[in-house]
This record gives C-alpha cells, structure tokens and sequence, in this order.
C-alpha cells in the first residue's frame, strides 16, 4: 500500500509530538518520592518520576518525564510540588501565570516540597511574581485575555504589597511556636539552597531579606562556595 507524502508527514509529527519531555527539579525532603511515582496537573497524571538522586545539604535532585501531549503545561516558572498527603506521593505542577512561555525538555525547574516554600519561592521571585499570581487568582490574567493595563499591573502590585504586609502583620500579631520557627527556618534554608545552587542568588538575597524582616533575621547568609552547581540539565 502507497502513503501519500502529506499523511506520512502527519505519522512523523504525531509521533514526535507523543514522545515525552523530560525535566528535572531539587527538594529539601523527597518524602518518599521515587521512580514511577505520578507528575500530576490539574489533578491528572501527566508524567512519571524517573529517578530521585541526593545532592549536597540532605537535597535531592528530581528528574522525571512529562507525555508529549502535555508538555506545553510545564513552563519557565512552574513550582514543581510535593504532595505526599496520599497514599502515593507525587510532584504537582504549580503555574503562576497561565499566558508565561512553556519549558523546553531538559529544563531544570523550583522544586518546592511545601506550600511554605511554594511562597517562599514567589517572595524571591519578587513583586511581579506576587502580581501575576493574584492576578489570575482574581481572573485578570488570561489566555485570551489583551495584555493587562498598566492600571491593573499597578493594582495587582499593590495588592501584593498589602498581602505581604498582611502576613507580616499576622506574624507579629500570632507569633509562630518554636516548633514553627525550626520549621520555616528548614524550609527558607532549603529554599535558598536551591536558589543559590541554580545561579539565582538576587532571588535568594530577596528571600533572605523579606523572610529575615518577617521573623527577625532568622536565616543567615548561605555561602555559595559550599554549594557547588549540579550536574547540567540532562
């Protein structure tokens, strides 16, 4: 039988497009996270856990694959997630912001192994990470959306400014256990670890100065000499 060189093209595209892309992340605690364990989206499996790999500091590097049909979800900014609250743990795929640029294969991503480093990484990240992510919360931010206004940037910035100071605020008002402390101390630490390692050390400094104001100068300065870079993105 004869294919027609259109419907050949085709085959070849689709087969292309069904191979997976594959991407690595770094936890401070893997929770039990290995190989096979499920890359979830929107509450649907779209990848595995390929390998779970200690690194310097107690962390582990994540790698892990993502079907070809879903690859446009993973972006530039995604939060790779823990949640270990089931039965089998798995990396939850966090986007900020809907309209950002997806994230070719080989992209090493934050890698967040709670909902406290999850805001630590959109404080290092800065205002406009806060505005971006109230921004769609409140529906401003989407995909068939014209570009926001400069009155509605100015809004979700002030917006971010009042969140900050809110929880600020609610810091002084309710101030954490000890417990508490140690925790959020691990976590920023942990935060800052992998910010460093991956070369963004203005984001890290960011985080160290909102999360030291916030608790009273509980991180100290991470030296990056003790921290060599991992391997290059696969």
């Amino acid at each position: 039988m004869r294919l027609c060189a259109p419907f050949v093209v085709a085959l070849l595209i689709a087969g292309c497009a069904s191979q997976p892309s594959f991407y690595t992340t770094q936890l401070d605690t893997s929770g039990g996270l290995g190989p096979g364990d499920p890359i979830t989206h929107a509450s649907a499996t779209i990848g595995h856990v390929t390998g779970v790999s200690p690194i310097s500091d107690g962390d582990s590097e994540i790698a892990f694959d993502v079907d070809g049909s879903h690859a446009d979800e993973i972006h530039y900014d995604s939060i790779m997630t823990l949640n270990n609250l089931g039965a089998t743990p798995s990396l939850d795929v966090m986007n900020v912001d809907a309209m950002s640029h997806s994230a070719p294969s080989g992209t090493r991503l934050d890698g967040a192994s709670s909902m406290n480093e999850v805001q630590m990484f959109m404080t290092a990240r800065g205002p406009g990470s806060f505005a971006q992510a109230l921004g769609k919360a409140t529906s401003f931010t989407q995909s068939t959306s014209p570009p926001p206004s400069p009155a509605t940037v100015q809004m979700t910035q002030m917006l971010a400014q009042i969140s900050q100071q809110t929880l600020a605020t609610a810091v002084a008002i309710a101030p954490p256990t000890p417990e508490q402390m140690e925790q959020a101390k691990r976590e920023a630490l942990g935060v800052e670890r992998q910010l460093m390692r991956n070369g963004k050390v203005e984001q890290a400094e960011r985080l160290r100065a909102s999360m030291g104001s916030m608790m009273g100068g509980m991180t100290a300065p991470v030296n990056p000499t003790t921290l060599p870079p991992t391997s290059p993105n696969p």
